[in-house]
Formats: C-alpha cells, structure tokens, sequence
C-alpha cells in the first residue's frame, strides 16, 4: 500500500514529468537565461549596427555641408578681394582726377574759369581758358 499511495502521489503531481522537472530545473533555468542573454545580444548587436551606419550616415552629410561651406567661403574671398581690388583702382582714379583737377584748376578769385566758383568770379565774357590765362601772363611780365 505504501508503494501504491507514491505512485498515486507521484502520478497526482505528474508523475515522470514532475521528477525530470524537479531534476532538470537548474540546467532548464540557466538554458533560459542564456536564450534570454543571446536575444539581448542580438538586439544590442542591431541597434549597434542602425547606429554606426546613422553616425556613417550623418558623417557623409557633415562632409558633403564642409566640402560646400569650403567652396562658398572661397567664392566669398575671391569675390571680396575682386571688389577690393575695384575699390584700389577706383580710388587711385579718383586721386589721378584730384591730382588733374588741382593742376588744371584756377585758384585767382577773380579768374572767370575758377572751379568751384565763388561770388567774386566774374562772367567769362567770351574768352576761352587759354586766351584768358595768356593776357594775364604778359600783364604780369
């Protein structure tokens, strides 16, 4: 009877199933840990690979804005030293013309060619420049 009521119990608890489980629970237990330490892994190992080729990806495209920030910087001082170099002749025509101007221009205040004019200038009268210089020139020898 003794035997009988351990194969009723054994059999009420599952029997065979229940002592292989009892047995085997440490080896199932580390067999579980280690499918759940190789799906954690694997997943790692994706979002590792997404990642380096989004860090690949954002690289390409920093180079690409560089390489392009490069070439409009350069377009930039090309362009400043072309408008700078327009500012230089510029002013050195406008130094020529000051130059000209101050050989050419009459400084006698009564002179009827005098640039910029003043209130004692007086009217032409029908000379040319060279006709008028002239006559003062034998007055003053």
């Amino acid at each position: 009877m003794w035997v009988e009521s351990i194969a009723v119990a054994l059999g009420a608890i599952g029997g065979l199933e229940a002592f292989k489980y009892f047995f085997n629970r440490r080896a199932n237990s580390r067999i579980a840990i280690a499918e759940a330490e190789s799906k954690e892994f694997h997943t790692l190992q994706e979002t590792n690979e997404w990642l380096q080729k989004q860090l690949q990806l954002k690289e390409e495209r920093f180079a690409e804005q560089t390489q392009l920030v490069r070439k409009q910087n350069t377009e930039i001082l090309e362009l400043t030293r072309r408008i700078a170099e327009k500012d230089i002749l510029h002013a050195q025509a406008v130094a020529e013309l000051k130059i000209e101007l101050a050989e050419v221009r009459c400084d006698d205040k009564p002179c009827p060619f005098r640039e910029p004019p003043t209130s004692k200038t007086p009217p032409r009268g029908g000379l040319t420049k060279e006709e008028y210089h002239k006559k003062n020139d034998k007055k003053i020898i």
